[in-house]
């Protein structure tokens, strides 16, 4: 802002140049400048505006034309409330202050809330009156609205905490704004809408309106804004949307807290949790004088997430209210239940035990006694239905509030220790002892009596007697009854098993039961001791319990005396509901049966006849007396031997000591249950495979599929017949035996496989031992695990010295990569076969051995034959026919070159006896023929150099197209009327690097012999086209890299070749032709030619149906070879001199040439051709004699050496010559074909010529390379 003080032109305002500003004016602007805090100011008549750099945001967009403005015109619109302060300060020279004061700013291009805290300070001129006005101000914007919104969030977070429903959900939302819509939220959101989503079948509901009344026009059009909110929603994942300009939905909303309406708004969604899917959608009116910044955005997401939290909440309470109610009415319908079911079963059982009664009571001598035997089971196992439907009737009615005491004053004493003292005999039995102190209570005038339903207090007792005895398994058992305090105590205490700690605050539910207890019975239905609390509850008394498990548990009943505690009417009242009362004996006759005494009813004292079927020996395991006497009574008279016993311990141990046949066993026991007994029979491998069918009383699918599940081979459900129950024994039993004569035959047929397995192996080892073979075996990363004795004898190696290392260790360096990676082809899963490498004999030699290996899951197991003589006779063999073939290439030379030599010599004895006879006419006949030979035999050299990979080519980029273009006509007249010709060229075919003439002559060569495979005529085609070779081609075909090629294939129509003769094709000297018709050298020059260019030739052929010789030729690369032109055919006129080219070049003036030669004729000759053209010519004859000359001259222009020298050779002088002479070039002249193939031989300045050459060539190359 001082940069900007000084641009201004400060002439043009009403305070005029700076130079006449007064000094308290300066001083004043350089400390308001100087500051880091907001402020402003305003000096002389017309309140010219200065400020700071701290003020800028505050003045917005009117930063760049504020300074030196009116004052009144930079703040106009709050100008109103601001200008009454500044008059004050002038007029009276007293500071103002202002806190959190409301302006709305244009700062941005709407009229913006903003929230100051500022003070008017007064500025006096030089003369001491007060001139001017400074403002020091902070804007609290941020802070205020933000305390703001703080407080909506917290009020709407605890309207939510405390709604229960989703009405009140949408209440609270609404109530925010206040009851007359101007609460201080309103600022934020003027007007506000949320509804919630429809399920389908109705449109969105409304939740809550906030700015809204019911009448006003935009409710009834805001269910049409909720519909498209939710697709806006939709199109965009649920993300919030801003509306930039209210339409036709959501035009008349009203104005709000600012007095002017909302223009835009926002459409957020309210979450549902867990889903993808809004549970609604909130329609959010914008502040208008607030922009849609990050932080609105985050005040009005987590205002409608306190709303979608309050509807989960109001859902999650409805639902549980919901369910609450549904198991309430569940629970009094299950009390009905009880209440009709148990009256049902009472008049049925009030008809059988009636006329059973009877029989037992009123005819004992017209019984026989298996009947009174069977009619007294029946009668007492009706009783005790009798007393558990009694129970399930007390609790109905209890539940109901229809239990109906009959409170009387009693010898609470005596009845107790009555009731408490008909358990001595089943105590006595059990070697427990049983104190009963129960003395009389004291009556009036020292105390009240006791007032108690007798009925009632009868089953207290009973029940908790009973109970102590049930878990008491040793020592005593006390009953004991006491008043203290004006209550009746009773406490009925045991040493048995006690009862865990974690149990003690549900022992008095209903139907639970402890686990894993261990008493005498593990019968029972869970609803004695929650009975005991209901009734004592009745009485207005209490019941407790203390235990420690080992040491017993004492119950105590507290019961207040008198009866003032009761309801008056049913003290003394005539009983009206029927009696559930339940006779003591019946308590003593089931803890009687629980001591599992089978002396009494005694059901299978007369034996029964068997009858016919399948039988065997039972193990009966039943803790129920009736149960067992029963059950062994049906077995036994079905012929089974049947032992029973009282629960899983004991009929483990039976069964331990003699295997039954089939175990019967009940699920619920005491000690070891029926479940445990069936997991420690298959844990034990001596009883594992007999059968078990489980009894229970648990019926359904679901308990029938826990029983098989766990291992049993049947489930029986109580009750049943005894003819199911014997067709399950029988049919078990005989299952069993059918598996036991499988597992006999499965014995055997394992007993004959082992066998086999034993002599195979025996065989197998037989085989590891006096194999001739190497065998090893050994992990895929080399390590040799095992070797046969075969190791000793072919290689010398003990197997104590090659099992631990690596296998790798004594293959030959040579084979080690390759035979690594067979190792990993076969850890791939991949075998061997016919694989071959050199393994190092013990005495240091190497031996070659043939693989075939397969792979196993951890181990490669492999059988190596020596080879070591069969490969030397067959290089032997090979040797051999190399030696024929060499003998007859050498024959065949010698015979072509005597007949050139013949016409050399012939030519020059003539040519030398005419010149002596002086005649010079015949002279250029004779010379003429002798050229001729000698060209021929160049021709026949290169040939055999194409054979051995070593005539001297010169790649360059050719144009394989042009070339077979250019020699389309020669190829057509080659071919004959009978053969067609057909050329498919592709189009952009790159560049083939290689040499342009031999690669006519292979096209040549392979027309030719296409042409005579046609003997009858056909088709020939020669196509081209770019190839990318990958490796898998590449590896297929020794010595080839991969990477792009020019393929040129050539294919006839002709008689084709078998696959033997497609082997054989590119051997030098094999041929199919008669003899005299073809050299066998032919296709090995094309393969020659290829290969020696960093390429490949193919052939694919099938007998009658023709033949495809493909040529790969590498692809030039143009920023590596960017010096040679683009060849399309032979070389031109200037590169291939004939006899009628013009004369050879002649030599420029002075210009030296050293030619170092060891043969004399060959230098004379180069000596004097040099001089014929005018050359200086130097000579040497041999390296270090070339050497001295090179140092001696003044001026060498080209250095012409033969490569192969006396002392140094060529290449070595000229690398000595060059430490003097650097630029010294160089003409090698080789008739070396290994010399001239070397790659890399040459040097830049360097080149080659290969003997035998043409003058005339000569003569161009060395003018080529001193002009170069």
């Amino acid at each position: 802002m001082g940069a900007r003080l000084r641009a201004r032109d400060w002439a043009a305002t009403p305070l005029g140049p700076v130079s006449g500003w007064p000094p308290s004016l300066t001083t004043a602007v350089r400390i308001m400048l100087g500051s880091r805090f907001a402020m402003w100011m305003a000096w002389g008549p017309e309140l010219t505006f200065f400020c700071n750099d701290a003020y800028k945001p505050t003045l917005g967009v009117k930063e760049a034309w504020a300074l030196g403005a009116r004052s009144d015109v930079v703040w106009a619109e709050i100008w109103p409330d601001i200008g009454p302060r500044i008059a004050q300060v002038l007029s009276t020279g007293q500071a103002t202050w202002d806190e959190d004061l409301l302006l709305f700013l244009e700062r941005r291009g709407f009229t913006e809330e903003s929230y100051h805290t500022f003070s008017y300070s007064p500025l006096a001129d030089d003369s001491g009156a007060v001139t001017g006005m400074l403002c020091v101000v902070s804007e609290e914007t941020e802070r205020v609205i933000g305390e703001r919104r703080l407080r909506a969030l917290r009020d709407l977070g605890a309207g939510m905490a405390a709604a229960r429903t989703v009405p009140q959900v949408g209440a609270v939302a609404s109530g925010c704004l206040g009851d007359d819509g101007t609460g201080e939220v309103t600022r934020d959101l003027p007007v506000a809408l949320a509804y919630l989503a429809g399920d389908g079948t109705s449109g969105p509901a409304l939740l809550a309106r906030m700015g809204l009344g019911p009448e006003h026009p935009a409710v009834a059009r805001a269910d049409e804004a909720a519909e498209a909110a939710l697709a806006l929603l939709d199109r965009t994942g649920g993300e919030p949307v801003p509306v930039a300009a209210l339409g036709p939905l959501f035009a008349g909303w009203p104005a709000g807290s600012w007095n002017r309406a909302p223009t835009h708004a926002l459409v957020l969604p309210i979450a549902r949790q867990g889903q993808s899917r809004p549970a609604g959608v909130f329609l959010a009116g914008l502040n208008p004088c607030r922009p849609l910044d990050e932080a609105y955005r985050g005040f009005l997401a987590l205002f409608v997430g306190q709303i979608a939290t309050g509807l989960a909440t109001a859902t999650a309470y409805e639902a549980e209210r919901r369910r609450a109610e549904a198991f309430a009415a569940l629970d009094r319908q299950k009390t009905e239940f009880f209440s009709n079911v148990s009256h049902e079963f009472r008049t049925p059982l009030t008809l059988m035990l009636g006329p059973l009664s009877e029989v037992l009571d009123s005819a004992p001598a017209t019984l026989d006694p298996d009947t009174r035997r069977l009619v007294a089971l029946a009668h007492r196992n009706g009783q005790r239905l009798l007393k558990l439907v009694n129970a399930l009737l007390d609790f109905s009615r209890i539940e109901a509030g229809r239990a109906q005491a009959a409170f009387e004053p009693l010898d609470l004493a005596r009845l107790t220790a009555d009731l408490a003292s008909s358990f001595r005999s089943a105590t006595d039995k059990a070697g427990l002892v049983l104190d009963v102190d129960c003395p009389d209570l004291p009556g009036p005038p020292a105390a009240e009596p006791a007032f108690v339903d007798p009925e009632m207090w009868e089953k207290v007792v009973l029940n908790l007697v009973s109970n102590a005895f049930k878990f008491t398994l040793q020592g005593r058992i006390a009953v004991r009854l006491r008043a203290e305090g004006g209550r009746a105590l009773l406490t009925v205490a045991d040493t048995g098993l006690g009862i865990p700690e974690t149990e003690l605050p549900r022992l008095f539910e209903r139907f639970h039961r402890v686990e894993g207890a261990q008493g005498r019975s593990v019968e029972g239905s869970g609803i004695g001791l929650a009975l005991v609390q209901e009734l004592v509850r009745l009485h207005g008394g209490t019941v407790g319990v203390e235990s420690r498990p080992g040491e017993g548990s004492t119950f105590t009943v507290s019961l207040p005396l008198g009866s003032a505690h009761l309801p008056p009417d049913r003290v003394r009242a005539v009983r009206v509901a029927a009696s559930t009362a339940t006779r003591s004996h019946v308590f003593v006759e089931e803890a009687t049966r629980w001591l599992g005494d089978e002396t009494g009813p005694d059901l299978d004292a007369a034996p029964r006849p068997a009858v016919p079927g399948l039988t065997g020996r039972v193990l009966l395991a039943d803790d129920n007396t009736d149960m067992r006497a029963y059950v062994r009574r049906l077995l036994g008279d079905a012929g089974h031997a049947v032992e029973a016993v009282g629960d899983g311990h004991a009929a483990l141990s039976a069964a331990r000591r003699h295997a039954p046949d089939l175990v019967l066993s009940d699920v619920m026991m005491p000690g070891l249950d029926g479940f445990g007994l069936l997991a420690a029979l298959r844990a034990d491998p001596g009883l594992r495979g007999i059968p078990v069918i489980l009894l229970s009383a648990r019926a359904g699918e679901e308990a029938r599929i826990e029983g098989l599940g766990a291992g049993a081979d049947d489930y029986l459900v109580k009750p049943f017949s005894s003819r199911e129950l014997l067709a399950r024994v029988e049919t078990n039993l005989r299952l069993a035996r059918v598996r036991r004569e499988a597992a006999d035959a499965l014995r055997r047929v394992n007993e004959t496989l082992e066998a086999e397995v034993a002599e195979r192996t025996r065989e197998r080892d037989r085989m590891w031992r006096l194999s001739k073979d190497v065998m090893l075996v050994a992990r895929f990363d080399g390590t040799v695990t095992a070797v046969n004795p075969a190791w000793r004898t072919v290689l010398g190696w003990e197997a104590e010295a090659v099992v631990g290392r690596s296998f790798l260790d004594l293959v030959h360096p040579e084979d080690r990569a390759r035979t690594a990676a067979e190792a990993q082809r076969l850890e791939s899963g991949q075998t061997t076969r016919l694989f071959e490498n050199r393994y190092r004999h013990a005495d240091g030699s190497y031996r070659t051995l043939s693989w075939t290996a397969a792979p196993g899951e951890e181990h490669l197991h492999a059988v190596g034959r020596d080879v070591t003589e069969q490969r030397e006779l067959e290089d032997a063999f090979r040797q051999a026919q190399k030696m024929e073939a060499v003998g007859q290439l050498t024959g065949g030379i010698a015979h072509d070159f005597n007949n050139l030599l013949t016409g050399i010599v012939g030519s020059l004895d003539l040519l030398s006896t005419r010149l002596a006879q002086g005649r010079t006419d015949v002279a250029e006949r004779y010379i003429a023929t002798a050229l001729a030979s000698a060209q021929r035999a160049a021709a026949l050299t290169h040939r055999l150099l194409a054979f051995a990979r070593r005539q001297p080519l010169d790649p360059r980029p050719v144009d394989a197209n042009a070339l077979v273009v250019s020699l389309e006509d020669l190829i057509r007249r080659t071919l004959g009327e009978t053969v067609t010709l057909e050329t498919r060229l592709a189009d952009g075919l790159w560049p083939a690097l290689c040499d342009a003439n031999q690669l006519e002559s292979a096209l040549l060569n392979l027309a030719i012999n296409a042409r005579d495979a046609m003997p009858e005529g056909g088709r020939l085609a020669i196509d081209t086209r770019n190839v990318e070779l990958d490796g898998i081609f590449a590896a297929a075909h020794a010595g080839m890299e991969p990477g792009p090629y020019i393929r040129l294939a050539v294919t006839d129509t002709g008689t084709g070749m078998p696959p033997e003769v497609v082997r054989r094709a590119f051997d030098p000297f094999f041929t199919t032709k008669p003899i005299g018709q073809g050299t066998g050298l032919g296709l090995s020059m094309i393969y020659g030619f290829a290969r020696q260019s960093g390429g490949h030739a193919v052939i694919a052929s099938e007998v009658g149906r023709g033949t495809t010789v493909a040529l790969f030729l590498p692809r030039h690369d143009p920023r590596l070879r960017e010096d040679h032109p683009l060849r399309a055919g032979p070389p031109a006129e200037d590169e291939a001199p004939s006899r009628d080219s013009a004369a050879p070049p002649l030599a420029g003036s002075g210009e030296t040439v050293l030619v170092v030669e060891d043969e004399p004729a060959v230098r004379s000759l180069i000596v004097d051709v040099l001089r014929d053209l005018g050359y200086r010519a130097l000579e040497a004859e041999d390296g270090p004699a070339g050497l001295a000359a090179l140092q001696a001259a003044a001026r060498v222009d080209l250095l012409v050496t033969d490569v192969g020298l006396p002392g140094l050779n060529g290449r070595q002088l000229a690398d000595a010559a060059r430490e003097h002479r650097p630029d010294l070039k160089v003409l090698f002249i080789t008739g070396y074909a290994e010399n001239a193939a070397m790659a890399g031989f040459l040097a830049p300045g360097m080149q080659m010529i290969t003997k035998p050459f043409p003058i005339d060539l000569l003569a161009q190359r060395i003018r080529a390379m001193i002009e170069g």
